[in-house]
């Protein structure tokens, strides 16, 4: 009986470890959306080219990959940032690419004034916007102790043709590879480059898609949908 009790303990107590551990997860974000969204009949998204502030090509690819991914089933007509980006050049080329840019960079989002214009020219009643905040690995010397670490980090904003925000998310995440043994020693030597790099054989930092699909695969639940899911994929 008393082996009995312990193990109910245990699992109770593991119990409350997990929740505190899903609670803490969700803390990392900031969800919030219009109390009316529900009502309104948006078809059709223009998601628009993802901003960073370092001008990173693979954040930017990597993120417009995921999130294209994470929200195409919401059901509604999507138009990929690969169509956006086009659409966008052929408007008003580098000029108009960078000043959208600039204020999304600013304020996460796209403003009141040329949120009809980016609506118009997509024909979309609803725009997605996602700023890069976060996009960093920390990897160890062959030498060292510790836990390879890969941090993302995105604001998203959801605005309709008059530039009324209907939905926004902000959070991160990091992501732990295994523990590296900086005792453990070099078993061969990494001669390309400029610099000759010692090899471990540990596994290193976590894949960038696979912790941006964490940070997304909190926010896909409360992402707006409609009806059906459509087959039209977001990139």
């Amino acid at each position: 009986m008393r082996r009995i009790g312990m193990l109910a303990l245990l699992l109770a107590l593991a119990a409350a470890t997990a929740v505190a551990a899903d609670r803490s997860a969700r803390k990392l974000d900031t969800l919030w959306q219009a109390g009316d969204l529900a009502a309104l009949d948006i078809r059709g998204i223009a998601f628009l080219p993802v901003a960073t502030f370092d001008g990173n090509v693979e954040a930017r690819r990597l993120t417009e990959d995921a999130v294209g991914k994470a929200f195409r089933g919401s059901g509604h007509r999507w138009l990929s940032t690969a169509v956006t980006r086009e659409m966008i050049r052929s408007a008003g080329g580098d000029s108009l690419a960078g000043a959208l840019q600039k204020q999304v960079l600013a304020l996460g989002h796209v403003d009141s004034l040329d949120a009809p214009y980016f609506s118009r020219l997509t024909r979309s009643r609803a725009i997605l916007t996602v700023r890069v905040d976060k996009f960093e690995k920390l990897e160890m010397e062959f030498n060292q102790n510790g836990k390879p670490t890969t941090s993302v980090g995105l604001t998203a904003s959801l605005v309709d043709s008059t530039g009324r925000l209907l939905w926004s998310a902000r959070g991160g995440e990091n992501a732990e590879g295994p523990y590296h043994d900086g005792s453990a020693g070099a078993i061969g030597v990494n001669a390309s480059g400029l610099n000759n790099k010692p090899i471990t054989g540990q596994a290193g930092a976590p894949g960038y898609p696979e912790t941006l699909g964490k940070l997304l695969a909190r926010w896909t639940p409360v992402f707006p949908r409609r009806g059906a899911a459509d087959s039209t994929v977001a990139r």
